[in-house]
């Protein structure tokens, strides 16, 4: 355990308003906070200063000289002003520091964070101690602001402000923070105001626990993370993955718990993260992590539900049982976890379903791991397995809705003919919902056909709704809710679920990428920028991250980018595509039409949609057009963005384009 003490120049820096301003808009809170970092983790070693701490909102750095401290200030303020601007105090201060396993503690450290408390965005204050130590710099320009009584420090501090040009001086009488409170009752006016007050909090307190339900206070959010697979040969990771998996999905049909979506969760997978870390990235209170070990017919699970914050182990248990009692575990698991949460629904839905053969069961988990890699020939194992799972069990609703959820992706991506691919899809998805009217994900998988094979919006609207009846916590369903406004161009409604889809499932790509498209379509061209990056910072392989963050470079008249962008596309067909709107925007006339050729020599089949936005972008509409109608003959999924499409902007106010509209029941304002 290493600890030193040493005299270093703190400074203690933080959001103003950030709070309010995570109540209001979280997503934009979070941009902010990454940026904020972003800065500082660029300008502080330029200055010999470490980042020794992060607080949430604000950040302690030191410096072993004042003069680097003060410079480093004016720096990072300097930083904080350019767009998009954040608004942040900071406070500095020399003192004596003691230095402890990567963290600070002492007077100096207290001083500096009082001083900052009284700062205002856009400031920097100082204590005398920095400023003595700084007076004769002529590159400084400082004002006193008076003594202050600070809490917990015997001594008054004056404080001064640097004056430099750029800087805001606070207004002595304005400022507020962390400062003794004035004592102007007198000794017997004390005395009755404490028995008024004491009898004043006994009553609160009996309000707050007696009266209220004893669950009040408890935050209640969680996110379970993939059990580690414990067996002996270490092949057993698709049976814990569906596990974990499985207690997701009972939890989040609880309304009042918020449970963090499987991609965000499995994403910590393997990566041995402090857990205080992993809450604080998921934003919830609690984890559920543990492991599984199989051998034969004989499982031993153990579960352990721990508090974020400090990692404290709230609960744990370990259960022996035989594979065919696993259903039956799994709800005893999220029972427990309900039951410490102090939930005032004290059982959870069941997991079993209409049928419950483990053999069957044990090929469905197989398929959703191979499911997971998302590529054209792990998606096509993962079909088979289902397809061998219902060969068992051909009454089993959740291999039929696995079934749907893989076909359809198969679809959707041209890796099989999309026509006949929906049909198998719908014919899944309507097995699975009567074999269980409760089946969530045969809910979910209609709407995903009607909306992008049938363009149904309102029945697509209506198979949503009912899936999210069933799981109103589930972070698919909520993006698919946001999807079936797309279309219609409600990009606001739209924006609005995506947001909330994000709040579930954080560190899930493709829904910051709905969001990206959203917002584009909305004209809000630099939000949707942030998406993208945090697309690609999520995941920087993630297909058409880069394709969409180069449109909208080209849509903000910034081909150069858009090459750039276009170029680290990784699918082959995606890089083609946004070539060549890439080269037709830089007047690369040659390279262009050769682009264009090599698309359509390569890809007209089976991306009708496509060919019509890249000829609407070089302003050959009838050929944009012809391609529209042959996309709408082969029911092209991608003609769900046709309304709001910035591609196919040189088509609007064509009566063609009014007359499709009205074809696909699009409303034309």
């Amino acid at each position: 355990m290493s600890q030193s003490r040493q005299l270093a120049a703190i400074l203690f820096a933080d959001i103003a308003g950030y709070t309010a301003l995570m109540q209001k808009d979280e997503q934009k809170a979070l941009e902010l906070i990454n940026r904020f970092k972003e800065v500082l983790e660029k300008i502080t070693p330029e200055h010999q200063g470490k980042i020794v701490q992060y607080f949430g909102d604000g950040c302690l750095l030191a410096f072993d000289s004042s003069v680097n401290s003060v410079e480093c200030a004016m720096a990072l303020q300097k930083a904080f002003r350019d767009s998009p601007q954040i608004p942040v105090r900071i406070g500095l201060h020399l003192g004596d520091v003691v230095f402890k396993n990567e963290n600070a503690f002492g007077d100096g450290v207290n001083i500096a964070s009082r001083i900052e408390s009284l700062s205002v965005p856009g400031a920097v204050l100082m204590s005398k101690s920095i400023r003595d130590q700084v007076k004769n710099k002529s590159e400084f320009q400082l004002s006193s602001l008076g003594f202050f009584d600070f809490k917990n420090v015997e001594e008054r501090i004056e404080v001064f402000a640097l004056t430099n040009d750029g800087l805001i001086v606070p207004q002595r009488k304005k400022m507020e923070g962390k400062l003794k409170k004035k004592n102007f009752l007198k000794r017997n006016e004390i005395v009755g105001l404490s028995i008024i007050l004491l009898f004043v909090a006994a009553f609160f307190i009996y309000k707050k626990f007696f009266l209220k339900n004893e669950n009040a206070g408890i935050d209640k959010s969680i996110a379970v993370l993939p059990f580690v697979d414990m067996s002996a040969g270490k092949d057993q990771e698709y049976f814990s993955d569906g596990l974990s998996e499985e207690l997701l999905n009972l939890l989040s049909k609880i309304p009042e718990l918020k449970v963090i979506g499987r991609t965000s969760s499995f994403s910590f997978k393997g990566k041995n993260e402090d857990l205080r870390i992993i809450g604080e990235k998921l934003g919830v209170a609690h984890l559920l992590e543990g492991s599984v070990q199989k051998n034969g017919n004989k499982i031993r699970v153990t579960a352990q539900l721990i508090r974020a914050v400090d990692g404290f182990h709230l609960w744990s248990e370990k259960y022996d049982r035989d594979l065919d009692s696993l259903f039956k575990l799994q709800d005893e698991i999220a029972g427990a976890v309900v039951k410490q949460l102090k939930l005032k629904l004290l059982t959870v839905p069941s997991s079993a379903t209409t049928s419950t053969n483990i053999e069957a069961y044990n090929l469905i988990l197989q398929g959703n791991y191979f499911f997971d890699k998302l590529d054209k020939e792990n998606v096509a194992k993962a079909v088979n397995f289902y397809y061998k799972a219902l060969a068992i069990d051909s009454m089993d609703a959740r291999a039929w809705a696995e079934l749907a959820n893989a076909v359809s992706r198969q679809s959707w991506q041209n890796y099989i003919d999309q026509n006949i691919g929906y049909e198998k899809a719908r014919h899944a998805a309507l097995k699975a919902i009567s074999l269980d009217n409760t089946n969530a994900t045969g809910y979910r998988e209609l709407g995903d056909i009607k909306l992008y094979h049938d363009f149904d919006w309102q029945g697509a609207d209506e198979a949503y709704q009912m899936a999210i009846s069933l799981e109103p916590g589930n972070a698919e369903i909520i993006n698919g809710l946001g999807s079936v406004r797309q279309p219609w161009g409600h990009w606001k409604e739209a924006e609005q679920f995506y947001r909330k889809s994000i709040l579930l499932n954080p560190l899930k790509p493709i829904i910051h990428m709905n969001l990206g498209n959203v917002l584009t379509s909305a004209g809000h061209l630099d939000e949707a920028i942030l998406s993208f990056k945090k697309i690609l910072e999520l995941d920087p392989q993630f297909q058409r991250a880069h394709l969409y963050q180069g449109r909208n470079y080209l849509l903000m008249g910034k081909p150069d980018l858009a090459l750039k962008e276009m170029q680290q596309e990784n699918l082959e067909i995606f890089k083609t595509f946004g070539l060549a709107l890439a080269y037709h925007a830089l007047e690369r006339k040659k390279e262009a039409d050769e682009t264009l050729k090599e698309f359509l020599e390569k890809y007209q089949n089976n991306w009708s949609y496509l060919l019509a936005e890249l000829y609407a972008f070089r302003g050959e509409k009838d050929l944009a057009f012809t391609w529209l109608e042959t996309a709408y003959n082969k029911k092209d999924s991608w003609l769900y963005w046709l309304k709001g499409d910035p591609l196919l902007k040189n088509l609007e106010g064509d009566p063609r384009h009014i007359a499709f509209l009205k074809k696909m029941n699009l409303p034309i304002d």
